[in-house]
């Protein structure tokens, strides 16, 4: 089917409509938390401060490749990237220039800290958790002697990966059972004994 010479003039007006740049967006150059307003503090959330800061420190030394911040967190890539994207969105380091590029390859990444000390003092303020104090002791759980006084009527949960730990639930002496014994005969270390 052919279409209209009507239709084909205003296809072309949309596609030269869809084709046209977007406006960029407008940012303000606040600083951005989204990411570390919603935290718990546990112990990778603490470990996870700890690194940003190390990091933030080391930035401050000297630039840094993507590669070197993997090598510096003892992180995979996936994971220093992570860390790159975080601090990015809150403007604290930016990208500085790119290294070893080819025509087709922009190359490495550079990161550097952002020029503006306020805003690294505002994140590094806005990410510092205070230290918890007057937390409850835990209860110390009791030892297996003391589960076994405790009564028959416990329940062990054996996770598969724990299987090849010898848990013993009853502290009596190990016996045939009756049913193998009847089917195959008495043990043969039991019949030297005879």
């Amino acid at each position: 089917m052919k279409a209209s010479p009507e239709m084909q003039a205003s296809t072309a007006r949309l596609s030269l409509m869809d084709r046209s740049t977007p406006a960029p967006l407008d940012r303000k150059p606040g600083l951005s938390m989204a990411s570390i307003e919603r935290v718990r503090s546990t112990s990778a959330t603490l470990r996870r401060i700890e690194n940003m800061q190390k990091l933030i420190a080391e930035l401050t030394q000297h630039e840094m490749l993507a590669d070197e911040i993997a090598w510096f967190l003892k992180f995979s890539p996936s994971g220093a990237r992570k860390y790159i994207r975080d601090l990015r969105e809150a403007g604290v380091i930016e990208l500085s220039r790119y290294v070893e590029g080819t025509a087709t390859y922009l190359g490495k990444a550079v990161y550097q800290l952002t020029p503006d000390p306020e805003r690294i003092a505002a994140f590094l303020a806005a990410i510092a958790q205070p230290k918890r104090e007057g937390a409850p002791p835990r209860k110390e759980r009791p030892g297996l002697r003391e589960q076994a006084m405790a009564g028959s009527g416990r329940h062990f949960h054996i996770l598969a990966d724990d299987t090849h730990y010898a848990i013993r639930v009853n502290r009596g002496p190990v016996m045939r059972d009756p049913l193998v014994a009847a089917l195959f005969g008495t043990p043969a270390s039991q019949q030297k004994a005879e």
